[in-house]
């Protein structure tokens, strides 16, 4: 955990923490780990030095591993409710009255408005035991553009005094709204550099040296993103995971080093940077490989009229 990351706490258990905290980099089970240790702090009723104690009622039930017990538990309930015909608030995990979860519920292919509204319900209340409240979103860039705007309406117009506060939880800050960013402090907790299998760059190599002209070029992007596609591994099933997407950019852009022609190097390093920043593509569920297709046409056909997916891709991202 990067330093920064320790002086959150300590500002936490100080009572000075932000009111909205982006929580980015390390694993999924790091941010919410992180979350959960942030939300003791805010709530524990002991003195600022001695917080997060672990042991008062509110450390006690901020816990994740009781979290997760008590999610197993509603889930089956939830299940038996939706056969009866009747609705919850799914998505939302609460143990401690004042400390939410939020998770993008399975099967589920964001998180929306109606997930949302329960957390702000909430936040026009006053806490129930504690002396705050403090809501968590894990998978925050999955939330779609309408809970997203609710959310923020909230950030923006705080009701009464109550220190509240909110921890976007992300692997990458950036694919949150730029209104959301521009309202939150960023912590970004580390991670690993995406490395690339030798092999796969090599066959990347390989493969962009018989870049040919036009009659095959189409063919040849699809052998393109093929490849890209097996580089991106199994979670590349889930269009939004982006350390997939990270570990073919680092395969592209190791590749580009390797490419003779200066023009082919630019290429690549182009499309690497649009593998990255693609997110507005991966928001709208996309396939990958229509991605990894419409990105390729676009830097390598720029000299060409534009034609299929790459028209539609300057439609969402504009030219390059």
């Amino acid at each position: 955990m990067s330093r920064t990351a320790d002086r959150l706490i300590a500002l936490a258990a100080e009572g000075r923490l932000y009111p909205s905290v982006i929580v980015s980099g390390g694993t999924p089970v790091e941010r919410r780990n992180y979350a959960f240790e942030i939300g003791r702090a805010l709530l524990c009723e002991r003195v600022p030095e001695e917080r997060p104690c672990g042991e008062c009622r509110h450390c006690q039930r901020v816990d994740a591993d009781r979290y997760a017990s008590e999610a197993r538990a509603k889930e089956k309930s939830e299940k038996r409710r939706r056969k009866a015909g009747s609705e919850g608030d799914v998505g939302v995990r609460q143990s401690h009255p004042d400390f939410m979860l939020l998770e993008r519920p399975p099967g589920a292919r964001d998180i929306g408005v109606d997930m949302v509204r329960p957390m702000v319900r909430s936040a026009q209340m006053s806490p129930f035991e504690a002396r705050g409240q403090v809501y968590v979103i894990a998978e925050a860039e999955t939330l779609n553009p309408f809970g997203a705007n609710v959310l923020l309406k909230t950030l923006e117009e705080p009701v009464g005094s109550t220190p509240r506060h909110f921890l976007l939880l992300t692997h990458s800050a950036q694919e949150l709204l730029p209104t959301l960013r521009s309202r939150s402090q960023t912590v970004y907790l580390g991670g690993q550099r995406a490395v690339a299998d030798s092999e796969q760059i090599a066959e990347l190599v390989a493969h962009w040296r018989l870049l040919p002209g036009d009659d095959g070029l189409a063919l040849w992007i699809s052998g393109l993103a093929d490849r890209l596609i097996d580089v991106g591994g199994k979670e590349l099933s889930d269009v939004r995971d982006r350390q997939s997407w990270t570990r073919i950019a680092t395969a592209v852009t190791e590749a580009a080093r390797a490419l003779d022609d200066r023009g082919d190097r630019a290429a690549a390093l182009a499309l690497a940077n649009d593998l990255l920043d693609a997110h507005r593509l991966r928001e709208r569920y996309i396939q990958p490989r229509r991605i990894i297709e419409g990105l390729a046409a676009r830097r390598l056909r720029r000299d060409r009229p534009e034609t299929g997916f790459e028209s539609s891709v300057n439609v969402l991202m504009g030219p390059p």
